[in-house]
């Protein structure tokens, strides 16, 4: 699994804050309570969503070329720390999702693509 590079914690030596991550796609914002993260700091690749809907993005019987069609990941911020977008599942028995480098437990139980809205990225502690 791959690891997280945190590139901004704001505030930084306060008990929860706001931290940046980046992968190796991309970067994103998440809530991180009690907080002792640093610049520069490598995490586990697994975040958590406090509330997500989850929705699959195509069912297993449809054509082949329609569900390639709609497996783009995204994921786009719609709040401080909420997002919406499209990832895969990877693992249905722990909810795991992979999005844009990001791994993230939302309770996933579809196979293939899912639709998404997370109200609060978090930092697992």
């Amino acid at each position: 699994m791959d690891m997280l590079t945190v590139t901004l914690v704001d505030p930084p030596d306060d008990e929860d804050a706001s931290v940046t991550l980046r992968s190796e796609k991309g970067e994103l914002v998440a809530f991180c309570w009690p907080c002792d993260l640093k610049i520069g700091d490598v995490i586990e690749n697994r975040l958590s969503a406090l509330e997500a809907d989850v929705l699959a993005t195509y069912f297993s019987d449809w054509p082949e070329n329609e569900k390639e069609a709609l497996s783009t990941e995204r994921i786009e911020r719609v709040g401080h720390y909420a997002y919406r977008g499209r990832g895969r599942v990877i693992d249905q028995m722990e909810g795991l999702v992979e999005v844009q480098g990001f791994i993230i437990e939302m309770g996933a139980l579809s196979d293939g693509h899912v639709d998404f809205e997370i109200s609060r990225l978090d930092i697992r502690s």
